[in-house]
């Protein structure tokens, strides 16, 4: 027995060291790197992390820090409309992060507010301004959004990520940390190899998913400014909204209730919110039932809201010109510099009207963190 014992002790360092020198190879071959100074999911795919869950998952930790920054949540338009790179200019006294997932519901938001409170210190998190952008499509039902035959049912796509790597395990009360989140960077250097081979497996089979996926090659951004959609591509992406939200035509109040939930939760930490009512075409709030019954619960959703100090909401809901988008919700490029615009002219102002109070605390000898 003491013989056995011996031998698996000796196979395991053996396993350990060999797994040691891999990964020293693989950090000095293949260095990680969230792919710029600021976080943005929108880098994704040119990084080791491949997809956008993973790469909020796995980066975070960079905002654990007392820097005055903004964190862009939502789905695909945010990534699309709200670029980081094209705010960041205009606001260079913040630090602009983009953490928005495509295909995000409201639940899975919240989910990723969660996970930057996870590695923020208390004083981190009072220097954290969220922007959400919003749209009906961030309102689907959870039992329609993730209940699907590709995932354990419920599981979003920032659950997947969290079982991934052994981080989290899975319990009746939901996922559990078995890595403590403060280790999290020691964690992400721990699965280096793995993150490696999915890339190189990924770039080598690149040729032929595109082949078997039927996918066309990428449009440029003249040829995305210069889309016109006909009439039958509108009726197409009706039809696959009305499908997507679970064949109705009625969104649910609980999914508001979970937007006051993840607003009171920023706001209880200290942070910021704002919120971007964003645009759609104006073909498709005319013809989409879904859209107006958004409207109906998100005026006065945002009325109760806007009321709330540290919470500012910006309505852009009137920049609908048809013209002014690709599809049925991603604005053109040429339309994203003004949206950026828009988004960076509320930052600078509630910036400055910020660094007024905190002059006439100081005056008043108030100590403020």
């Amino acid at each position: 027995m003491k013989l056995i014992a011996v031998q698996v002790a000796r196979l395991l360092g053996a396993l350990v060291a060999v797994y040691a020198v891999l990964l020293l190879v693989c950090l000095v071959l293949v260095p990680l790197g969230s792919g710029g100074p600021r976080l943005d999911t929108a880098r994704a795919g040119n990084t080791l992390f491949i997809t956008e869950p993973k790469y909020a998952f796995m980066t975070r930790s960079q905002l654990d820090t007392t820097t005055d920054k903004v964190i862009l949540l939502g789905a695909s338009n945010v990534l699309v409309g709200l670029r980081q790179d094209q705010i960041q200019p205009r606001v260079p006294q913040l630090e602009v992060h983009s953490l928005a997932v495509s295909g995000s519901n409201i639940t899975q938001v919240g989910q990723v507010v969660d996970l930057v409170h996870e590695v923020q210190s208390p004083a981190a998190r009072k220097h954290t301004t969220y922007v959400i952008g919003l749209w009906y499509g961030l309102f689907a039902d959870d039992s329609a959004r993730w209940h699907t035959p590709d995932r354990v049912a419920g599981d979003t796509d920032i659950d997947i990520e969290r079982y991934r790597y052994g981080f989290y395990r899975r319990t009746p009360e939901g996922p559990v940390p078995l890595l403590p989140p403060r280790y999290l960077q020691a964690g992400t250097v721990l699965v280096h190899p793995y993150l490696v081979l999915d890339r190189a497996t990924r770039d080598a089979t690149k040729s032929m998913r595109s082949f078997i996926s039927g996918k066309s090659a990428a449009t440029t951004d003249e040829e995305r400014n210069a889309i016109v959609l006909t009439k039958a591509q509108q009726d197409q992406y009706l039809s696959f909204w009305h499908d997507y939200m679970g064949s109705t035509d009625e969104l649910k109040e609980a999914q508001f209730q979970t937007l006051r939930r993840v607003v009171d939760g920023i706001l209880v930490e200290g942070g910021e919110v704002v919120l971007v009512d964003l645009p759609l075409p104006a073909w498709h709030s005319q013809r989409s039932p879904l859209w107006r019954s958004y409207a109906s619960h998100m005026e006065p959703t945002l009325a109760a809201l806007q009321t709330r100090p540290g919470v500012v909401v910006v309505r852009m809901g009137a920049d609908n010109r048809d013209d002014d988008f690709g599809d049925e919700v991603h604005p053109k490029p040429r339309v994203a510099p003004l949206w950026a615009a828009r988004l960076a002219k509320t930052l600078n102002a509630e910036g400055d009207a910020r660094q007024a109070n905190l002059a006439r605390d100081s005056a008043s000898g108030l100590h403020v963190e």
